[in-house]
């Protein structure tokens, strides 16, 4: 067999190295693309890495406060609206003694039929020689909000029955 000469031949020449001048460029070409897809697609994963990091903590976090939500982390003395002004350092003084009786509720766990109970604690309650006069408090409205047990008062002076 014999092998024909390519000087007879010189379009199929110029087509051949039009062909593989191609192929090499496009080649070229195709890499870039790729990498530069390649590598959007990775930042595009580590965005949403980081977000299923910040997701995965928020979910922790509701978690966490989901099972703590009946109980009680802190509590607030507000005064009832039909309060007469006894002045601002006596509401202070009243407000610290009726906080640190609360606090025996702080940790507990929030159960309705306790209700009376909680009431009790400051309910009725006498606080002696608050700025030079005695003053019984009386709870309006408590109420549980979130983890805060919010208690309505109201202060009454108080004059001890001496007829016995």
């Amino acid at each position: 067999m014999r092998v024909p000469s390519m000087e007879h031949i010189p379009s199929f020449l110029q087509g051949l190295g039009l062909t593989l001048g191609g192929i090499v460029v496009g080649c070229a070409i195709m890499t870039g693309i790729s990498a530069r897809t390649v590598q959007e697609l990775q930042y595009e994963i580590q965005d949403l890495q980081a977000s299923n990091r910040v997701l995965a903590d928020q979910v922790a976090a509701f978690e966490k406060g989901k099972n703590r939500r009946n109980v009680v982390d802190r509590t607030a003395v507000r005064w009832d609206a039909e309060q007469k002004d006894l002045g601002k350092a006596t509401f202070g003084e009243l407000e610290s003694l009726i906080a640190a009786d609360l606090l025996k509720v702080v940790g507990k766990q929030v159960q309705p039929d306790m209700y009376d109970l909680y009431r009790g604690l400051v309910d009725g309650k006498v606080y002696y020689n608050v700025n030079g006069t005695d003053y019984r408090i009386r709870v309006t409205v408590l109420s549980v909000v979130g983890s805060e047990f919010v208690v309505y008062v109201r202060a009454e002076s108080f004059v001890p029955d001496r007829s016995n």
